[in-house]
């Protein structure tokens, strides 16, 4: 039987000599905090933006799921390349296409173009964070098998949640700098960084010499553990699919509410921030699968209350402390799936198995967002409600995860 060790130690056949754990870290947390700057003003202002392009409410939600359509498709195509080609190499091609989507976008005119030039955004940016999830987790158990000091998968995630808070809590003033049609401007100045830092994480790779894994193969070591991967991939879908509501319609809703660009700009922050102190408090479980489904679990709960309360239209200060459970709804789901996932596939799979996540949860939360353009004409805030009914769906399915967990053969 081939060990542990010997499998991950196939991610660096060079035999060259690995940077410390630290520098490692290092490198990682910079990649992670960069890469997605645009997503802090991307996921409460291209609604707006779409709005002040004269699109309907029905258009503005075709545009933002119609490309979550697609990325059902198109993210495991990408992932199983980046297990051939190189995961930061195909990180890389995606953070430079993305970039040309929003110099496209600056430039076009009409529904069909402006559709057409958010699927090449949302493909390259959906794209983005299950290769970097990939990548971070190829690079921990790299360190690992090489006997160095452990890297915690919390400590780098928590970067990726520091660049969107800051760039959400930057976002009501950047709007002001450049408002209604103009916010395509600086998504376009925004998305330079992660094509700067992605090139020199895939040239850095490059240089340490070979480190992708052999081709081929299954994707976990047996049928048990690829049934668990798939009710825990489906469990997750369906709870992130529950914050399709608020992430289509929040930012519009508020506004309409008289609420402020800066205090539309804090609230989305604090949901991040609250994430990011999830990820801290927790960080010494992360590195641990065996915490993985009770994660799960967490996010589950979290979504259900915190989308039941925000059917009730809350007041502005409850409306900040709902933002604040981001970090359950959102924070806790994503570590637990991809750290039970991580632990899951097999090496020369992990950028596949966490593809297949990101592509699932693209169908359910393209379904969502179709069906909340027409929830909130009908209901408005009441929408949320068929969102907490989602999160209690996914809970169901995290329990049914767990259940499958302890019966798995040693």
């Amino acid at each position: 039987m081939i060990s542990k060790n010997n499998v991950d130690k196939s991610l660096n056949p060079s035999g060259a000599k690995p940077a410390d754990s630290d520098r490692t870290a290092l490198h990682l947390s910079i990649l992670a905090a960069v890469l997605f700057l645009p997503v802090g003003l991307h996921l409460p202002y291209f609604p707006v933006w779409l709005a002040a392009r004269g699109l309907s409410d029905g258009e503005i939600a075709t545009v933002i799921a119609a490309p979550m359509v697609m990325r059902v498709l198109a993210t495991p195509i990408i992932a199983a390349l980046a297990d051939r080609l190189g995961i930061a190499l195909v990180l890389s091609a995606c953070a430079m296409t993305m970039l040309a989507g929003y110099c496209g976008l600056d430039i076009v005119e009409g529904f069909a173009a402006i559709f057409l030039g958010a699927l090449v955004v949302a493909l390259a940016m959906g794209a983005m964070l299950p290769l970097a999830d990939a990548l971070t987790l190829n690079e921990i158990r790299r360190v690992d098998a090489l006997g160095q000091r452990s890297i915690a998968y919390g400590h780098i995630r928590v970067w990726t949640s520091v660049g969107v808070l800051t760039m959400m809590l930057l976002s009501g003033r950047i709007v002001g700098i450049f408002p209604g049609e103009r916010i395509i401007f600086a998504l376009t100045l925004v998305a330079l960084a992660p094509v700067c830092v992605a090139v020199l994480a895939a040239l850095k790779l490059k240089k340490a010499g070979p480190w992708r894994a052999s081709e081929g193969g299954r994707m976990t070591a047996d049928a048990a553990r690829l049934r668990l991967a798939i009710v825990c991939i489906a469990a997750a879908a369906l709870i992130q699919a529950s914050h399709a509501e608020v992430y289509s319609f929040g930012t519009i809703h508020w506004r309409q509410a008289g609420l402020s660009s800066d205090f539309i700009g804090a609230a989305w922050a604090i949901g991040v921030a609250s994430e990011s102190l999830l990820f801290l408090l927790m960080a010494r479980f992360f590195g641990a699968e065996k915490n993985a489904i009770g994660l799960l679990m967490i996010g589950g709960l979290g979504a259900a209350l915190r989308w039941w309360a925000m059917s009730a239209d809350p007041e502005p200060w409850r409306l900040i402390a709902l933002q604040a459970m981001h970090g359950l709804s959102f924070g806790a789901t994503t570590c637990g799936s991809v750290l039970l996932l991580g632990g899951l596939a097999l090496p020369t799979h992990r950028a596949r198995m966490q593809g297949w996540l990101s592509a699932a949860s693209a169908l359910s939360l393209a379904a969502a967002t179709f069906a909340s353009g027409r929830l909130t004409s009908l209901f408005g805030q009441k929408a949320y409600l068929a969102m907490a009914a989602l999160a209690c769906a996914g809970l169901a399915l995290a329990l049914a995860a767990g259940s499958l967990k302890r019966r798995l053969p040693a």
